[in-house]
């Protein structure tokens, strides 16, 4: 019993400091366009996304920037769709850079090897990531242009979010990526960065090289994303940032049934162990372990009030981010989430540490 309620105390204190952490990471807002732009390497992996790709594509030819400073470069990772059709038929007509890559294999990460060819291909400094079933904001490059001159960084994280739609399974997806998203500002916010997403990141090319890329980490299939960040972190953590703002929100796809869901969420945590941020294994340990009391109240229902700060503290952290995107009116769904999520929760930290799962039609090993 005493256990339990420091495990719910502590997790609620630490929800408390996330929200605080995003609360003190000041919001960016785009002032006038800068006469002196960064260049930028737009690199997207792609494996049959052929039905996501005309959103994708029809976004980078929106981007409000001049076309001459930035290329696309898109990795073909052995798609058997029209995927590599699609972009060649877009690329008739558009006006700028876009390159096609095949991907070559050398390691257990084909997003790692696909990232790879593009960065050694890239002839910009400036790297940004995305992925195919995205949807990026016209001022996406300007944001970043101008937190890369304000701030001399090297490293910047910015913000994801899924599209909206209808259906409890969606609203799920979305109120957790919210609470995810709010953690990820909250430790940017006190210092502590842990987590990021691929989705929307970018970072110098040659410190990228100094730091030999995804090496020591290529044997693991995901986490391209949080171990690169962990490099520049432990060699230049003053020049690691986040663009804190919904204009350079970036949309993505949520996945269609439960069994895409785990197997995605299985592949997102399976790296959860190679964690080397003693702030990320902390907060790991505590949203396991704060998920898991919750199964206990049925045998000590003196926690009932601790169970009801944790979820006033889980809905302040989400309403603080679904505030930032715009997206409050998911928050309806909130009461339900809390419910299934633990059990959610608890079943992926346990499934993604043993046995196998899938992505993009292939087997992996943790």
């Amino acid at each position: 019993m005493i256990l339990i309620s420091a495990i719910l105390i502590l997790y609620a204190l630490l929800i408390v400091f996330l929200c605080f952490g995003f609360k003190r990471l000041k919001t960016d807002k785009l002032k006038s366009a800068s006469t002196h732009l960064t260049s930028f390497s737009i690199i997207i992996p792609f494996r049959n996304e052929a039905e996501n790709l005309n959103t994708l594509l029809e976004s980078l030819s929106n981007l409000n920037y001049p076309k001459s400073y930035f290329e696309i470069i898109l990795i073909d990772d052995a798609s058997t769709d029209a995927s590599v059709a699609l972009i060649e038929a877009f690329k008739q007509q558009a006006e700028v850079s876009i390159i096609v890559l095949e991907n070559e294999r050398f390691s257990a990460s084909p997003k790692k090897d696909a990232l790879t060819k593009g960065i050694n291909t890239a002839q910009f400094e400036w790297i940004i990531t995305t992925d195919a079933d995205c949807k990026l904001p016209d001022l996406w490059l300007q944001h970043y242009d101008q937190k890369i001159r304000a701030e001399d960084s090297k490293f910047i994280a910015g913000p994801v979010s899924f599209f909206t739609s209808a259906g409890f399974l969606d609203r799920f997806q979305q109120l957790d990526f919210l609470s995810l998203q709010g953690a990820t500002i909250g430790s940017f916010g006190l210092l502590q960065a842990f987590m990021c997403n691929g989705a929307n990141l970018a970072f110098s090319k040659t410190e990228f090289l100094i730091l030999n890329g995804y090496a020591q980490t290529d044997h693991l299939a995901s986490g391209d994303d949080v171990f690169l960040m962990q490099k520049f972190i432990k060699e230049i953590p003053e020049k690691v940032h986040y663009l804190k703002t919904s204009e350079a929100l970036v949309l993505t796809q949520t996945q269609p049934n439960w069994k895409s869901l785990i197997e995605q969420r299985k592949r997102w945590a399976a790296k959860a162990s190679a964690y080397t941020s003693w702030f990320a294994v902390l907060i790991s340990l505590l949203v396991l372990l704060g998920n898991a009391s919750l199964f206990l109240v049925i045998f000590y229902p003196e926690i009932w009030p601790l169970i009801l700060l944790k979820i006033a503290v889980d809905f302040l952290l989400i309403w603080q981010t679904a505030s930032l995107f715009n997206q409050k009116k998911s928050l309806i769904y909130f009461p339900l989430v809390a419910v299934t999520y633990p059990i959610f929760t608890v079943y992926i930290a346990l499934a993604s540490q043993f046995g196998k799962f899938e992505w993009k039609g292939r087997v992996f090993n943790k």
